[in-house]
């Protein structure tokens, strides 16, 4: 099995191949890697850093191949943030890349098996949503919501919604 370490000085995911060979995978400030819980696959996002357009990646770390998961489309969806719902589901906040108002998004899934995109909120832009929980089917929202006509001023956000079963 391959192992990827996360280098937070130096900002950056390195692999270790079955021989003990050290290989940089992502050099350019990447999330630190969420283990699924069987611990064969791995997801980062990289780059990971204020107004840049990073992507969402999955590592198997059986076969130590990398597939992106989520590409970003120019400045309009990029990825945020992103967690392991099950073995075979990522959920991933998806949003503005670009623009002090937009620090979150709308909470999508992907399957990893299929590829295929599913999004689970459809916030207006006065909602944008930055991080979430898991608990039995429940989706825990966090974020902000903006309260004056310049989205300047804003109160913390948070709902629960139901995971639809799809999803779960």
């Amino acid at each position: 099995m391959y192992e990827l370490h996360y280098d937070e000085t130096e900002q950056v995911i390195f692999q270790v191949d079955p021989n003990g060979k050290k290989t940089i995978i992502a050099n350019d400030s990447p999330s630190k890697p969420l283990f699924s819980k069987e611990k064969t696959k791995a997801i980062y996002i990289t780059p990971l850093e204020w107004e840049c357009t990073g992507n969402l990646y999955l590592y198997d770390l059986k076969t130590g191949h990398e597939l992106s998961l989520f590409k970003a489309e120019g400045d309009k969806q990029v990825p945020k943030f992103a967690s392991w719902l099950d073995d075979d589901h990522v959920l991933a906040i998806i949003g503005y890349g670009m623009g002090t108002i937009s620090v979150g998004g709308n909470v999508y899934s992907i399957n990893i098996h299929s590829m295929e995109k599913e999004q689970l909120t459809d916030y207006p832009n006065e909602i944008q949503i930055t991080r979430f929980t898991v608990e039995d089917d429940t989706l825990n929202l966090e974020g902000i919501k903006y309260i004056d006509d310049e989205l300047n001023q804003f109160v913390p956000y948070q709902e629960k919604i139901a995971l639809p079963k799809r999803v779960r």
